[in-house]
């Protein structure tokens, strides 16, 4: 399976793989699409019991600049995510790296409970 890994140069944040190169967006938009430097992924009782998982509160705090410049992604995800383009949408962002947030957060919860 290809692996697109992350790459991040003057603080943009690009997916690649071989020759392919798809920018996603500057680092402080993704930030603020996620809605801030950290996300909390909340566990429930039984989810709290895996031995990985070390919550003392029943959730984690994920660092969004570290994660998603050490998550790599899938064809599929990369494929999907260049049909949005890098004009500005409603929310003042690109419309791929707003996407590239939903979808990351989508990631970051299905680790955790549903929202």
């Amino acid at each position: 399976m290809t692996q697109f890994e992350p790459d991040c140069r003057d603080g943009t944040l690009a997916l690649c793989h071989d020759d392919t190169r798809v920018t996603v967006g500057s680092l402080d938009d993704i930030v603020a699409a996620v809605g801030g430097e950290t996300y909390r992924i909340e566990y429930d009782d039984a989810q709290r019991m895996q031995p990985w998982l070390d919550t003392d509160d029943g959730g984690l705090e994920i660092d969004v600049r570290d994660a998603v410049t050490t998550m790599t992604h899938t064809e599929e995800f990369v494929t999907e995510l260049t049909e949005y383009d890098m004009a500005t949408d409603r929310y003042g962002l690109p419309t791929r790296t707003v996407e590239f947030a939903d979808r990351f957060v989508d990631i970051l919860e299905q680790q955790g409970l549903d929202s």
